[in-house]
C-alpha cells in the first residue's frame, strides 16, 4: 500500500483538492504539503488540502487490514476528512442538495431518505467482482457517487480517492486528477446527468493512460 499512497499523493491529491474552488495553486499546495508557509490565501483552505492527505493516508492504512470498502469505513473517511472542522460530519447528509447544469436547470442529488441503503448498495458493488472493463466500470462507481452526493460537502474528493484505489485494487491500474482536467471533468459529468456515461468513461481512460 506504500506504492498506492505515493501514487495518491503525487497524481491526485492536490488536483483533487484545488479542483474544487481553492485559490492555492499547484505550486502553491506542492509548497503547503512539503510544509512551507504559503501566505495570502484562507486558513480553511491550507487545512483542507492537509486534511486531505491525512485522510488518505487513514484510509490506505484501514485498507491493509482489510481490502473491502465498508458503509462505516466511507463515514468515517469523511469524518477524517473534516477532522478540526466545525460541524458534524461522518453522517450522510440531512438535507438535500443540487447543482446547477450548464443551461441553468437545477440536477438534484438523491434524497436524503434515500442515501443510506443507496450508499450501501454502492459498496456492494464496489466489493464485487465485475467482467466489465476497468474504465467503464470505474466511471459508473464515480457517477453513481457523485449522483448520490451522500454528505453535504467533501462528495468529490471522497470519490475520486474510493474510485483512484478501486482501479488499483481490482485492476493495478494507476488514476491521476489535476487542476487542468477540472472543465473536461465538469463536462463530462454534466453529460453522465443527461445519461450518456460514454464521456465519463473516456476522462477515466485518459485519466488513467497518462499515467500507465
Amino acid at each position: 500500500m506504500t506504492s498506492l499512497l505515493a501514487r495518491l499523493e503525487s497524481s491526485l491529491l492536490v488536483g483533487s483538492t484545488l479542483v474544487e474552488g481553492s485559490t492555492l495553486t499547484e505550486a502553491e499546495a506542492e509548497a503547503v504539503l512539503a510544509g512551507r508557509t504559503v501566505a495570502g490565501h484562507p486558513v480553511h483552505e491550507i487545512r483542507e488540502l492537509l486534511n486531505y492527505r491525512a485522510a488518505i493516508k487513514w484510509l490506505v492504512g484501514e485498507l491493509e487490514r482489510s481490502p473491502y470498502l465498508s458503509y462505516d469505513l466511507v463515514l468515517d473517511f469523511h469524518r477524517q476528512l473534516f477532522a478540526g472542522v466545525p460541524g458534524e460530519h461522518g453522517r450522510t447528509k440531512a438535507s438535500a442538495n443540487f447543482t446547477y447544469r450548464s443551461d441553468g436547470s437545477r440536477f438534484e442529488y438523491e434524497a436524503p431518505s434515500r442515501v443510506p441503503a443507496a450508499l450501501q448498495d454502492w459498496v456492494d458493488a464496489f466489493n464485487a467482482d465485475e467482467a466489465a472493463e476497468a474504465e467503464a466500470r470505474a466511471a459508473w462507481l464515480y457517477y453513481r457517487f457523485e449522483q448520490l452526493h451522500p454528505f453535504d460537502d467533501g462528495n468529490g474528493r471522497i470519490g475520486r480517492i474510493l474510485v483512484a484505489y478501486w482501479l488499483h485494487w481490482k485492476w493495478r491500474r494507476p488514476f491521476s486528477f489535476y487542476l487542468q482536467d477540472r472543465l473536461r471533468h465538469l463536462e463530462v459529468l454534466e453529460a453522465a446527468n443527461a445519461g450518456e456515461l460514454t464521456p465519463l468513461r473516456d476522462f477515466v481512460l485518459a485519466c488513467i493512460a497518462r499515467v500507465s
